[in-house]
C-alpha cells in the first residue's frame, strides 16, 4: 500500500536520546528501530528501503537506538517500542505533556521546563520513579502533587479501545 505525500514528508528519524517533546510536538507516534523485519513495513508505506536504511545508521550513534514515525496505527504494528504522544492529569489536575510506552503504558515519561522524567511500573525501578518524582516536584514547584496521573492517548489498542488509563510507578498495576 503506497503512501500519501504528505504521510511520506512526515517520516522522521531522530537518535532515541533526541526523542523529546518538541519531536512529539512535530508527530504523536514514534517506534524504537529494533528489528530488522521493520523495513518490509516501512517500505510498505512507500519510503525507498535504502534511505531508510541509510537514516537508521545516520541516527544510531554507538549502541544508541533509533526511532522513527509509525505512519501506521490504530492499530499499531507489532513492535518492541512504541512512544504515544500523551495528555497527562497530575493528581493536583495540571495538565502535562509526555508519552506512554507501549499501549500497555509500561512506562510514563513527563516533559517539563525542558527536562524528561521517566516512570516505569517495573517494581525494581521504584526507587528511580521516586528520584524522577522527587525531581518533578522541585520543578513544579511548592504544592504540586504529581502521582497517580491519568493519561490520554488520540489512539486505540489492538481490541479498539483508547489508549488511556491511571498510571503508578513502580506496581504493575495502577
Amino acid at each position: 500500500m503506497a503512501m500519501d505525500a504528505a504521510a511520506i514528508a512526515a517520516f522522521h528519524v531522530l537518535p532515541e536520546s533526541q526523542l523529546d517533546e518538541d519531536a512529539f510536538d512535530r508527530f504523536p507516534v514514534w517506534s524504537e528501530h529494533y528489528d530488522f523485519d521493520e523495513i518490509d513495513d516501512i517500505v510498505g508505506w512507500g519510503l525507498d528501503r535504502e534511505q531508510v536504511l541509510g537514516l537508521f545508521d545516520a541516527n544510531s550513534p554507538g549502541n544508541e537506538h533509533c526511532v522513527y514515525t509509525l505512519l501506521e496505527s490504530n492499530p499499531f504494528p507489532p513492535r518492541m517500542r512504541i512512544f504515544i504522544r500523551a495528555t497527562i492529569r497530575a493528581a493536583d489536575g495540571r495538565i502535562l505533556k509526555g508519552f506512554v510506552m507501549n499501549e500497555d503504558a509500561f512506562c510514563l515519561e513527563i516533559f517539563h521546563g525542558g527536562e524528561r522524567f521517566i516512570f516505569s511500573r517495573h517494581s525494581m525501578l521504584e526507587s528511580e520513579g521516586q528520584k524522577q518524582e522527587r525531581d518533578l516536584l522541585t520543578a513544579l514547584g511548592s504544592g504540586a502533587r504529581v502521582f497517580p496521573v491519568w493519561y490520554d492517548t488520540e489512539f486505540d489498542d489492538a481490541d479498539g479501545a483508547v489508549i488511556a488509563g491511571a498510571f503508578m510507578y513502580g506496581t504493575k498495576e495502577a
